[in-house]
């Protein structure tokens, strides 16, 4: 083996351009699938960071008829999480999380900081202790509304308090109160996805069994699979059911395994789409390389005769060859893993929103085992057709000056791998064609209103003074009138979802037909509006009027406008302005004043809408207005210019507002459809890639075959050929196997389409 990989090295340098041709074909291959590899690990194939309970974690979500969410927007109430803790034997511990924001006061200006309030016993659950200090206690947070202790992440002990051991029993101000930091938790952990900040979980006084907003986090058995534990806590929810009715009436419970909660379905059947492009990739590099080494395998005929005349048996030579394939799939590979570093860099620096913590897009040990057996297959691919074919000498033909493979069978096999490579091309132009069109048909969805001139922002009401949610309507009212007061603003108002972007609260209405029905009963969404927000839109509405300033402020508000799909609905012979319509709850039906009909808004992202996103009731913000709430303001010119003054104003109103997501319209969208912009320019990528390939094969082949074919040539235009008809000779040839891959192409790209309708 040695002096075989001497002698390959020798043979290699030798052939200076095969090897750069073959080495630079490998690389793309090689590195286009290091890359998705990297994706994938990270995503779907590593395993959440909690050893031996990863596999047993589960996640719970409650489920209606009505509702038309998703998994991840679908929660339990403290009240329900208790009950299926207690009556589940296939739960070994059940606790909630209640993703929040915080206001994290500095010298000069508070800082937004996502956090979670989580039950005490989450951690242990986990099977994670804190670095410094020590986790919560039970009875702490046992005051709702009024923590003492929290727990900070590594990465925010770092940053914010230059990771000083003497933190702990530190007080920080957090949200306008003093809360003692009681540990720093282990480096990396942001558990659920990004969190920097926990305070123990204490539900409120008044909270009801239909509050569901936890993410409830459930540690199985040993011993009990997924199905049986579904089938068990759906009985459990039957009898919450029939044990309160006017809450858990038609309420189930849904089980996944959490890493299924953190990537759903979709994703997956993404990933597994580009995996299966990129090996599409990989494979047309293979065919590309094989090619290339049966046209030096047949160049070599004379000297693998000699060898074999010398006593070199047949495997001895096909060794020879595949020590040659060997090495350059390895030097491939050693290039394609430096691009697949620097493309999965590119990666990650371009996404708009970090992944989740435990996602590790990085070149590391297992994706050099990766590259490492993908090379080993590569070699196979590239060489082991050619090595075998080549090896077949006979010696009283070979040592006479004939031929080792006859000129026939060597094309057929150049054009085989010509022909698939071809095929393999035009399906992924196709699919890539298809994705950058969708990905463009997305990005030009009509939002329903001019987008150009709006500036958006996010903004969080910490502290005491706005647990009123009256306060809070008042405090935007405020915000939305000192922002007009600026040069350049028009318009200013405050809403509880942003267009395009996210779609609101789920609710349940039902219209005044009676008492609530569970047959009546419609999923829809609520948003919460502060100030002109059809203006600021530049929209009028369809019907009826706008909130008064007095209705937007005052708490016990029965005022509501729908968006015009939901008036058509309940409304279909008439009009909906006047009508009432009930907002179902657990403490009964509140109805409501229809005053007006708003124009019709995508709040989902172009592609997800359900008719219970597209069923909008708009209600005033000291009704159902949040602490975090959204901003949009109308300039008159570019929006960009006015984000200094915005975040000055912002401060000026209360030095404790939070502003965080400032972005333009025209870049939320872009940000906004980001996955969709990677999916298709990395499948457009990866077209390009297979047709160059393709097409580097196609020329290869015709100028390998014109060369062999020269004293053929020359006796046809000894005999009055023409130099065209030697060209359409050749070309033909070319030609015949171009249109062969493209039929055999047409049905591959057919059943990828159809494979990517279902994402």
């Amino acid at each position: 083996m040695w002096r075989d990989l001497l002698a390959a090295i020798r043979g290699l340098a030798r052939a200076r351009g095969l090897t750069a041709a073959a080495v630079a074909t490998l690389a793309l291959g090689v590195g286009a699938t290091t890359l998705v590899w990297g994706v994938v690990d990270g995503l779907v194939l590593r395993p959440l960071p909690f050893g031996e309970r990863t596999p047993r974690l589960v996640s719970l979500h409650s489920t209606h008829p009505t509702q038309q969410q998703d998994w991840d927007d679908s929660g339990v109430s403290h009240a329900d999480l208790l009950d299926l803790r207690e009556g589940s034997r296939s739960l070994e511990a059940a606790e909630g999380v209640l993703h929040r924001n915080f206001s994290l006061a500095g010298s000069d200006a508070s800082e937004r900081v996502l956090g979670a309030s989580v039950t005490p016993g989450l951690f242990p659950m986990l099977g994670v202790e804190p670095r410094l200090g020590r986790s919560f206690r039970a009875d702490e947070g046992a005051e709702p509304g009024h923590e003492r202790a929290a727990l900070i992440s590594h990465a925010l002990w770092s940053r914010r308090f230059a990771a000083d051991p003497a933190i702990v029993g530190r007080p920080v101000l957090l949200n306008g109160r003093a809360v003692t930091v009681i540990g720093v938790m282990p480096e990396g952990f942001r558990f659920p996805e990004q969190h920097d900040v926990w305070l123990p979980y204490a539900p409120p006084r008044d909270a009801q069994r239909d509050a569901r907003s936890l993410l409830a986090v459930g540690l199985l058995r040993e011993g009990t699979s997924v199905a049986a534990a579904r089938e068990e806590l759906a009985a459990v929810a039957a009898r919450l059911a029939a044990r309160h009715p006017q809450t858990n009436r038609g309420w189930g419970v849904h089980l996944l395994p959490l890493h299924d909660y953190y990537v759903g379905e979709h994703a997956r059947r993404a990933l597994t789409t580009m995996l299966a492009a990129v090996l599409l990739v990989l494979l047309v590099a293979c065919a590309n390389v094989a090619g290339l080494l049966l046209a030096r395998g047949i160049g070599r005929h004379q000297e693998l005769t000699v060898r074999a005349a010398l006593g070199a048996s047949r495997w001895r030579l096909v060794r020879l060859m595949l020590t040659e394939s060997l090495l350059l799939a390895f030097a491939g590979a050693g290039v394609g893993v430096l691009l697949a570093r620097a493309a999965l860099g590119a990666v990650v620096a371009s996404n708009p929103d970090p992944p989740a913590y435990w996602v590790q897009l990085v070149v590391d040990g297992r994706a050099l085992v990766f590259v490492g057996i993908v090379a080993l297959l590569a070699t196979a691919a590239s060489g082991l057709a050619p090595a075998l074919r080549v090896s077949r000498v006979d010696l009283r033909k070979g040592l006479g000056g004939g031929r080792t493979m006859a000129g026939g069978e060597a094309r057929r096999l150049q054009g085989t791998l010509v022909v698939g490579q071809i095929a393999a091309g035009l399906a992924l132009l196709i699919v890539a064609t298809l994705l950058t069109g969708s990905a463009r048909q997305m990005s030009r969805v009509d939002a329903g209103f001019d987008i150009a001139p709006l500036l958006s922002l996010r903004l969080y009401l910490a502290g005491d003074v706005y647990d009123d949610p009256v306060a809070r309507a008042q405090a935007l009212q405020r915000v939305a009138g000192r922002l007009e007061e600026l040069p350049g603003v028009r318009l200013a108002a405050a809403t509880g979802a942003i267009p395009g972007d996210d779609g609101g609260d789920g609710i349940r209405i039902v219209p005044d037909r009676g008492d609530a029905t569970p047959g009546e009963e419609l999923g829809a969404q609520m948003v919460p509006v502060a100030g002109d927000l059809w203006g600021a839109l530049g929209l009028e509405l369809a019907a009826g009027r706008d909130f008064s300033a007095g209705e937007t402020i005052d708490a016990e508000s029965d005022v509501a406008l729908v968006s015009a799909r939901l008036a058509g609905e309940l409304w279909p012979r008439g009009t909906a302005v006047g009508g009432r319509l009930g907002l179902v709850g657990a403490e009964g039906t509140r109805w409501l004043r229809v005053v007006g009909v708003a124009p019709d808004l995508l709040y989902e992202e172009a592609g997800e809408a359900t008719p219970q996103s597209q069923r909008i009731v708009y209600l005033p913000a000291a009704v159902a207005g949040w602490r975090t709430m959204s901003l949009l303001v109308r300039g008159a010119g570019d929006p960009e210019r006015l984000v200094a003054d915005v975040s000055r104003v912002l401060r000026e109103v209360d030095p404790a507002l939070a502003p965080y997501d400032v972005l333009t319209m025209e870049r939320r969208r872009e940000v906004t459809h980001w996955a969709e912009r990677f999916l298709g320019s990395l499948f457009g990528g990866f077209a390009l890639a297979g047709l160059l390939l393709a097409c580097i094969g196609s020329y290869g082949l015709t100028a390998y075959a014109a060369a062999r074919r020269r004293r053929e040539l020359g006796l046809r235009m000894a005999v009055g050929a023409t130099v065209r008809d030697l060209q359409r000779l050749l070309l033909g040839s070319g030609a015949r196997l171009t249109v062969l891959g493209a039929l055999l192409g047409l049905p591959l790209a057919l059943g990828a389409a159809r494979a990517l309708e279902s994402i």
